[in-house]
């Protein structure tokens, strides 16, 4: 029986993010009308300020949230995150490495952490939970390691320019308040919405996520679905960090501590309509629920 219109939409799992956040975007235009231009949520400053700042957690939120569909978590993408923005850093300006070589570099440290994550949970049983905030401490010890200045015996920032070309194509403005992190999310979130609703990758992601054992039951490698979701929620995190690394020409080792872009990620995952249990989820819906929390966030900033 065809569905109509009306109620296509009222089943699809990210319309409640869709309604929320548009009504909160139709509430901030009626308040910026009503305070007479003294509330500047919409002024071209502060919507390239979103524009910078969306990008990177709902690139993080998008691994996080492939992950949680599989019904596994990651409590560690924030040493993730530093540690490969640091590893692309030392590559490039220390041992002189060319800049894509770095890069990769910074990425595939991302994935090696996943690829451990996704190997302790899967093949030696242990929760996803309890494994990632072992790698969360592991992760943060490694960053001052590599941070550590001798001679304060404490972690220090390291200055990090990729040079300008690098830093356009990932940073850059494109036009008006519109920068190059947009385009960046627009492209991975299409990746992964292909992986999750148009590849078979993605069913057994739904079918892992909501019930394991009848996945296996039919064949799906359950420890394999898993271990990809690992690593590509390491790899947009190392994404993630080298993407802030170049907007901020700087790596700061106690980003891996302050931020909690771990919880944010997950909280954005959740408001957009994730499962905590598996199984359910959207694209859309992530980076919505990403969008939501740094768009309040800024309200709030903007209302001092």
């Amino acid at each position: 029986e065809n569905e109509s219109l009306y109620q296509k939409l009222r089943h699809y799992q990210a319309i409640n993010i869709v309604i929320v956040y548009g009504l909160l975007l139709v509430g901030l235009a009626v308040w910026t009308v009503v305070q007479g231009g003294d509330f500047a949520f919409y002024s071209s400053l502060n919507l390239s300020v979103l524009s910078r700042q969306i990008p990177i957690t709902a690139i993080a939120a998008i691994g996080v949230g492939l992950l949680m569909i599989s019904g596994e978590f990651d409590i560690s993408i924030a040493a993730t995150f530093t540690f490969s923005a640091f590893i692309t850093a030392i590559t490039l300006q220390d041992l002189g490495w060319a800049l894509p070589f770095a890069f990769l570099a910074g990425i595939a440290a991302g994935a090696a952490i996943g690829f451990v994550n996704g190997w302790i949970t899967c093949w030696l049983g242990i929760p996803s939970f309890i494994t990632t905030i072992g790698m969360m401490f592991f992760g943060r010890g490694l960053v001052r390691w590599i941070s550590i200045n001798p001679q304060t015996n404490n972690p220090d920032s390291l200055s990090f320019f990729p040079g300008d070309g690098f830093r356009y194509l990932m940073t850059g403005n494109l036009y008006g308040p519109v920068y190059a992190q947009t385009m960046w999310l627009l492209v991975i979130a299409f990746i992964a919405y292909l992986i999750l609703n148009r590849h078979r990758t993605g069913n057994h992601m739904f079918l892992v996520g909501g019930n394991a054992d009848a996945a296996r039951s039919v064949g799906v490698r359950v420890r394999r679905v898993k271990m990809a979701a690992f690593i590509i929620c390491a790899v947009t995190a190392s994404f993630a960090g080298i993407l802030q690394a170049t907007r901020i020409s700087e790596i700061e080792p106690s980003y891996v501590v302050v931020s909690g872009i771990e919880l944010k990620a997950i909280a954005a995952v959740v408001v957009g309509g994730v499962s905590l249990f598996g199984g359910r989820g959207t694209i859309l819906g992530i980076v919505l629920g990403a969008a939501l929390l740094e768009t309040v966030d800024n309200v709030l900033v903007l209302l001092g």
